[in-house]
């Protein structure tokens, strides 16, 4: 199962299972970046597999940006979890 708890390292969100979030700030031609997250997974082999890229707003500071991608990384592996565990539960009780 996926999880978005774990250790905080700037840009950077590394979970105690098998998801990791990076995030950037994409400097645009405007004043400010856009945020940019994205969750990786660990697959067969020891590959690091790509799931998802998660496009957000413009903000005016790198940081922001930044931390805005990673907060929507977890919003997604959160909704994730809750997907599977009701699926799970509905096979449990089917």
């Amino acid at each position: 199962m996926l999880s978005s708890q774990g250790s905080f390292i700037p840009g950077c969100l590394l979970t105690n299972t098998v998801a990791i979030s990076s995030a950037h700030a994409q400097p645009e031609f405007t004043n400010g970046s856009t945020s940019v997250g994205i969750v990786y997974e660990l697959g067969q082999f020891g590959f690091i597999i790509q799931v998802q890229r998660i496009g957000g707003e413009l903000f005016e500071s790198k940081e922001e940006a930044e931390q805005y991608g990673l907060d929507m990384c977890k919003k997604w592996i959160d909704k994730q979890n809750k997907e599977k565990q009701e699926m799970k539960n509905r096979a449990a009780i089917g």
